[in-house]
């Protein structure tokens, strides 16, 4: 993790921070923006795909942004990310056409919106990434064959069970042992 930050604060100090467009504007999405806004340097939550565009606002004001603007069209959209504004749109596919956005992190829990979504990133040069275990897990492998033909990267997150659990696995590993069983029992082990 050195080195990634090492490169992240590299970025920022160069000015040019990693770009991203979140696909949700629910619980997770929330912490997530207030995280990349205010603790890691070198990246940017630049714009928020949300149903309900109320939600979408509401996660920038919890992150300390209150000046977020809507935007309903391609053209707006790219004049306010140019413009430093942080954008909000019911229009989940203006995040995957942007040419203001580097990278899309999807915390929607939805299977065919991030397919969707994730394919027409990889059509436009763009990574994605799936903090959407439900995606991840239903068709993770092909979205990742179809990054790698478009030249990017599609990729999990640790802030999911998923990820969680890998790098649990890599530990044990690298202590010597092999895990013979891993789960995710929550809710459901009676103590």
């Amino acid at each position: 993790m050195i080195i990634v930050d090492q490169a992240l604060r590299a970025r920022e100090q160069e000015g040019r921070p990693i770009r991203v467009g979140m696909l949700g504007a629910g619980f997770m999405a929330q912490g997530l923006a207030n995280q990349i806004r205010n603790s890691v340097p070198g990246m940017d939550i630049v714009a928020i795909y949300g149903r309900r565009p109320e939600k979408a606002l509401g996660v920038f004001d919890y992150a300390g942004d209150a000046d977020a603007v809507v935007a309903t069209g391609l053209d707006d959209f790219e004049d306010a990310v140019r413009a430093g504004r942080s954008v909000v749109t019911e229009d989940a596919f203006l995040l995957s056409q942007s040419e203001q956005i580097d990278a899309i992190m999807d915390v929607t829990g939805s299977v065919e919106l991030g397919a969707r979504v994730a394919l027409q990133a990889f059509e436009h040069g763009m990574h994605f990434v799936a903090m959407n275990a439900e995606l991840d897990g239903t068709i993770g492998p092909v979205l990742h064959a179809y990054a790698r033909k478009s030249g990017v990267e599609f990729s999990a997150c640790d802030g999911d069970e998923p990820g969680l659990q890998m790098n649990l696995y890599r530990w044990v590993r690298g202590l010597g042992l092999e895990p013979r069983v891993m789960g995710n029992v929550k809710g459901m082990q009676d103590p």
